[in-house]
């Protein structure tokens, strides 16, 4: 936290600051069939996912501009492209950089998880949405993932073992709908059976049509708002971090994909400019697709905003960062007036961005 309100003094002092964190998507394909995934909507042309060459350039320049964190995740399933996600793996850490993957577990190999802990990666994310395998793969779209996920957590858990060392740590990130609400406390105990030291609990993200059929309502949100403190005291006896605060405090569960109004509402009363801004995730986490495109948080396009290409194909990512593009989508944000993507902002980030406004509160 620390190191993002340094970032945003600065621009709130009319200065620039390189992000805190990059999420980087170095390929729009995947082998599994979420059903809440906007993949269902074939909206990606993976013909136009970069090349290796040109993702370890933008690795590179990540590290040299100052990014805090790089993430690496998608769109698609990073482990469909290995040879690219390791590389861009070794050179984060060549450069000293915090590296974050978020996979879905299914497509590793014994050698690529021994070159994982002997590079000294810091965080291994596993897309888990169950206890149990017909849970977690009706979540999941493909029968056999959990099997294959549990698999190779458990090489992980062993390498660490074996070479003695605590990192990479290991976590879930779990979609919570329907599917799989009644099962979070299942899914804390299976995390500590297999090592896992944190989760990260993240309501549906409205993407396709589909999702507003699995998107917990009221009967299942008083369900697991009843449930959290036994859930809390369980993964605090098992050694387990997780996010249920989150879930608990903002009680917006059920209202993704109609998040405007809740995003400007929590900071309408603040009285300095800077703290009235809704989002600060266009100063601080930016993100880069498998084409390239260049988004201001993880559900918008800067090209949709600016009816023009703003890609890395061609430009540096620090030109755009610091460029006309992001400057005018940030201005707008300052203005409070949302872009309609917002409404589709993944709800614990509201959360995320009020522990912001809080911390900047004391020294603005």
């Amino acid at each position: 936290m620390e190191r993002i309100i340094s970032r945003l003094i600065k621009w709130s002092k009319g200065k620039r600051a390189p992000p805190h964190k990059v999420l980087v998507y170095p390929t729009n394909r995947c082998n599994l069939k979420c059903p809440f995934c906007f993949q269902r909507l074939n909206p990606y042309d993976i013909s136009k996912d970069l090349p290796k060459e040109r993702w370890i350039e933008i690795t590179k320049e990540l590290c040299e501009i100052g990014v805090d964190i790089i993430q690496i995740s998608g769109g698609g399933e990073p482990m469909m492209v290995p040879e690219t996600t390791l590389k861009m793996m070794e050179i984060i850490k060549e450069h000293g950089v915090t590296g974050r993957l978020v996979n879905n577990g299914t497509l590793w190999k014994e050698e690529y998880v021994k070159k994982v802990v002997a590079m000294n990666w810091d965080n291994v994310i596993f897309s888990v949405d169950g206890a149990t395998p017909e849970v977690n793969d009706k979540s999941r779209g493909v029968k056999g993932a959990f099997r294959k996920i549990v698999k190779n957590i458990k090489l992980f858990d062993r390498e660490k073992k074996k070479e003695k060392k605590e990192i990479p740590i290991l976590e879930f990130s779990t979609v919570v709908s329907k599917i799989n609400y009644f099962q979070l406390g299942e899914i804390i105990k299976l995390a500590s059976s297999l090592g896992v030291k944190n989760i990260t609990f993240e309501p549906v993200f409205v993407s396709n049509p589909q999702v507003e059929k699995l998107k917990v309502g009221k009967k299942e949100r008083d369900f697991i708002l009843e449930k959290i403190p036994e859930w809390k005291e369980l993964a605090s006896s098992l050694g387990v971090s997780t996010n249920l605060d989150m879930l608990f405090g903002i009680k917006e569960i059920e209202k993704t994909g109609q998040l405007k109004e809740k995003i400007l509402e929590i900071s309408k009363s603040e009285e300095n400019p800077f703290l009235k801004i809704p989002c600060f995730e266009p100063w601080i986490w930016p993100k880069i697709e498998a084409d390239g495109r260049v988004g201001p948080c993880s559900t918008i396009f800067l090209s949709d905003f600016c009816k023009k290409e703003v890609s890395v194909r061609e430009r540096s990512f620090k030109e755009i960062w610091y460029g006309e593009e992001f400057e005018a989508f940030r201005k707008m944000m300052m203005s409070r007036n949302l872009f309609e993507a917002c409404a589709n902002c993944v709800s614990t980030h509201l959360y995320w961005n009020a522990k912001i406004r809080e911390e900047l509160r004391k020294v603005i």
